[in-house]
């Protein structure tokens, strides 16, 4: 029999919990009880009753599985490490809060049968305002800009990722990881398919403005900037500008004087965006390089 890992990642999600176990258990009995299935929550430090809840529903039921983390290591992490920690022929992420419906996982399972190492849900339609829906078609215009693996434009990671896909990253320690990026790039076979997002029902999502920035500053960085065409095109434009300003210096007595300054603060703002992404990307590297041992959980359950 072949076994399906469903991967929760957690922060704060004590009013979600026991719906969501409910209802993969109830899809699995229902609808695909042809397989075996593990969940395994992964839990980034929760505050409230997150802890107690899932410390429960693993003594109750041993195919629950619960990592707990010493610290947020933010979301992607959190996913990375449930897949690396996971048993199963195939391994499902899906959000507590359920605003991707586990009714696909029948859809997933199917299409993953047919041969395709990665389902992916491309969201067709969601309930949040126009500008929030904006700037998550841009991210992924500026994403796909040059890049060598093209992204679906409303794909996040709620998906099924084949075990062959999954060994690969097996021993990938990086504290910053796209995950997104990495099953795109380690997959030969992808497909999406199409669904319509919910709203969140219960609690709030602790992704926010702040974390949704951060979260795209980090792919970027993953997965553009440095390994494309883009990072040196920046560098490029930088140079001209600096050729432009210092011939617009030189011509000041001409009545250049506002133009010139206007540039060279246009000039300096983006040097300083180009030395932070430097000075990420840097630390990024000697994270890497050092290879300190961390010890990052602090329970691991039932595993």
């Amino acid at each position: 029999m072949k076994k399906i890992s469903i991967c929760v990642p957690v922060l704060n999600e004590e009013e979600n919990i026991i719906n969501a176990y409910d209802k993969i258990i109830e899809i699995f009995k229902e609808k695909i009880n042809s397989y075996d299935y593990e969940i395994i929550f992964t839990d980034n430090h929760s505050s409230d009753n997150t802890e107690k809840i899932l410390l429960d529903l693993c003594k109750k039921d041993k195919k629950v599985k619960y990592i707990r983390f010493r610290n947020n290591f933010d979301y992607d992490k959190s996913i990375l490490e449930a897949y690396k920690h996971s048993t199963g022929d195939a391994a499902i992420v899906i959000d507590c809060d359920l605003q991707d419906s586990p009714d696909l996982f029948t859809k997933f399972i199917k299409k993953w049968e047919e041969g395709h190492d990665l389902v992916y849900g491309v969201v067709k339609s969601r309930k949040e305002n126009f500008f929030l829906n904006f700037m998550r078609k841009f991210f992924y215009i500026i994403m796909n800009l040059n890049a060598d693996i093209k992204y679906p434009l409303n794909a996040h990671d709620f998906r099924l990722v084949d075990r062959r896909v999954i060994n690969n990253f097996k021993d990938n320690s990086n504290l910053f990881p796209y995950v997104r990026g990495l099953t795109f790039a380690l997959s030969t076979s992808p497909l999406g398919i199409e669904y319509d997002r919910e709203n969140r029902k219960k609690g709030k999502s602790k992704l926010g403005f702040y974390n949704s920035f951060t979260y795209a500053v980090n792919a970027l960085l993953e997965e553009t900037f440095f390994f494309t065409k883009v990072f040196r095109r920046i560098s490029l434009i930088l140079f001209f500008l600096t050729i432009i300003g210092s011939l617009i210096n030189f011509f000041q007595e001409f009545k250049f004087i506002n133009l010139f300054e206007n540039l060279v603060l246009i000039l300096l703002i983006s040097i300083l965006v180009l030395l932070s992404i430097v000075c990420e990307y840097v630390t990024r590297i000697y994270f890497q390089l050092k290879k300190t041992e961390r010890i990052i959980y602090e329970k691991k359950i039932n595993f």
